[in-house]
């Protein structure tokens, strides 16, 4: 399942064609999209047919804000059962975590996060499976869906939206459509909020309804578990961006013991060292792509105390210095 991705909210998006003018009949046979897919949320597509379908959708209609568009038209009903589950949790906060616990249930190359840093929450997602195009449509479009299912479950918005990626020709779109301050050229695409906010009940939550939903959602999934290479890859792209991440913060996350994770590593024959360099990498490569974001704060970002170690590090995973392969990666 590595790569996969729900449908969910992206069933909206042949609306949004149409809004915009377009003909879907048109538009995803030419992505290479089968328009069936989009009819049934809980169908799955793969991150690269997502990416380049987005990619297809700017295209037909000019319209640089797309992935925005079919985000804000986000409920949680587009989240299947696990969106009835966080419409019945007691609190904001334990509504996050049911998303961020399940969701690795049925999407693969990506992740979605709750970290407090400093006291200040931060709820974000990010692509980690490599070669998707277009990660900003598919990131800004999640951004919108947490935004929409912040305002749904208790009625608030954020105080602050972050965007991993270039500011846009035209951020009119983006300040309309949140209507909080939003700052591009970000470390991560994330919604930040008063930690209050985690404490804030869930409107409508029936204890006894959820009781019941989380039995369905324990019983809902028969696929194959996550490896913890993978799971080990899926916190380390959350975290990297908040700087030095180590073995030991990892474990106890996961609830093992350090020595117990690298036992567990090593039988899968991967490493810590590994997988952190791993996701150093392709965090770098994103953001050095996507972003203007100067190479000596993507070092400091990814945990690095000088920007000499970074380029180091970027030179012998890439062969080239991070400045170089900015240059060479910026749209012709």
């Amino acid at each position: 399942m590595e790569g996969q991705h729900r449908v969910g909210v992206v069933a909206e998006l042949p609306q949004v064609l149409r809004d915009l003018g377009a003909d879907p009949a048109e538009v995803l046979p030419a992505a290479g999209v089968d328009p069936a897919i989009l009819r049934n949320p809980d169908n799955q597509m793969s991150f690269v047919a997502l990416g380049r379908l987005f990619q297809a959708c700017v295209s037909a209609t000019g319209c640089q804000h797309f992935g925005l568009l079919v985000g804000m038209r986000a409920t949680l009903d587009h989240l299947g059962v696990v969106g009835r589950l966080m419409q019945h949790a007691p609190t904001f906060g334990e509504a996050i975590l049911d998303l961020v616990t399940n969701q690795q249930r049925y999407i693969r190359g990506a992740v979605t996060y709750l970290i407090i840093q400093n006291q200040i929450p931060f709820w974000g997602y990010a692509v980690y499976h490599p070669e998707v195009p277009n990660t900003e449509q598919i990131s800004d479009g999640a951004a919108a869906v947490g935004f929409r299912l912040m305002q749904q479950l208790v009625g608030a918005s954020p105080s602050e939206v972050l965007f991993a990626r270039s500011t846009p020709g035209d951020t009119g779109p983006y300040t309309r459509l949140f209507g909080v301050p939003t700052r591009f050229n970000a470390e991560q695409h994330a919604l930040v909020f008063p930690k209050a906010q985690l404490d804030r009940p869930v409107r409508g939550a029936n204890p006894k309804m959820r009781r019941i939903l989380e039995k369905m959602v324990a019983e809902y999934w028969a696929i194959r578990q996550p490896t913890t290479a993978e799971r080990v890859g899926r916190i380390l792209r959350a975290r990297v961006v908040f700087g030095d991440v180590s073995l030991e913060d990892v474990a106890a996350h996961l609830l093992v013991h350090p020595r117990t994770l690298k036992r567990q590593l090593h039988a899968e024959g991967a490493s810590f060292r590994s997988l952190l360099n791993e996701s150093r990498y392709h965090v770098a490569r994103q953001l050095l792509a996507t972003t203007r974001i100067e190479v000596t704060d993507i070092a400091l970002a990814l945990g690095y105390s000088e920007a000499s170690g970074f380029t180091h590090a970027f030179r012998h995973w890439s062969g080239t210095p991070p400045s170089e392969w900015r240059a060479m990666s910026a749209p012709r």
